[in-house]
């Protein structure tokens, strides 16, 4: 029985030392350039890559067409109202007619949910949110709407939690995370489910940046 338990004994420690004497092979059509490159159109890339995650995106070229197109998407999805807790949205939403909930009491009926964000990922196609935004929305919202500045977008997500701790130097959000695309799980037979764990629906709405135009949230 000793001599059973030595030779695997052996066994494991030469396949160990085999395994750290292998050198690890990089397949020649992998472009680290086009990846790790600061892309030359950061809005174009994160509009790519978002949608390649199942986020619908749209760019608009001033504000008035932003909230035009989603006052036209709340009466064409037949939403009662969206959920927001921002007030600055909210003021926008009372500007152009968009009918809106802040009350508890609409949160658990509410049929669509919108928050600003921190910032943008262009090279993932991610969002960085944090309690700022008010959490409960992006992970319980059916859909979820988000509005940003083009200045928000960052390259890669290093850049954007750098930023992060810039903007709040004294105390950061009591929680934050990247949202990429709508929830999703394959946890059942491999088979792809959106809306799993949290909205079904991610839509985008970037507002192009203008001369002199600051680095803030709606």
């Amino acid at each position: 029985m000793k001599q059973r338990s030595e030779s695997s004994r052996n066994l494991i420690i030469t396949a160990v030392r085999n395994a750290q004497q292998r050198t690890a092979v990089v397949s020649s059509d992998y472009d680290t350039n086009s990846i790790y490159n600061r892309p030359a159109d950061q809005l174009s890339v994160f509009v790519q890559e978002a949608e390649a995650v199942a986020a619908s995106c749209f760019v608009f070229s001033d504000e008035e067409s932003l909230f035009s197109q989603l006052s036209e998407m709340v009466r064409s999805r037949s939403w009662m109202y969206l959920f927001t807790k921002d007030v600055q949205i909210q003021e926008k939403c009372t500007s152009f007619n968009i009918p809106f909930s802040c009350d508890e009491k609409g949160f658990s009926a509410m049929p669509a949910a919108i928050t600003s964000c921190e910032f943008l990922v262009a090279r993932t196609g991610s969002i960085l949110m944090s309690s700022a935004q008010d959490r409960r929305i992006y992970a319980y919202a059916p859909v979820h709407v988000v509005v940003a500045h083009e200045s928000q977008l960052v390259d890669f997500p290093e850049n954007a939690l750098m930023q992060f701790r810039q903007r709040y130097p004294h105390q950061l959000p009591a929680t934050f995370g990247f949202v990429t695309g709508p929830s999703r799980t394959a946890d059942i037979e491999k088979t792809l489910v959106l809306g799993a764990h949290g909205p079904k629906e991610l839509i985008i709405f970037v507002l192009k940046n203008k001369a002199n135009e600051s680095n803030e949230s709606f």
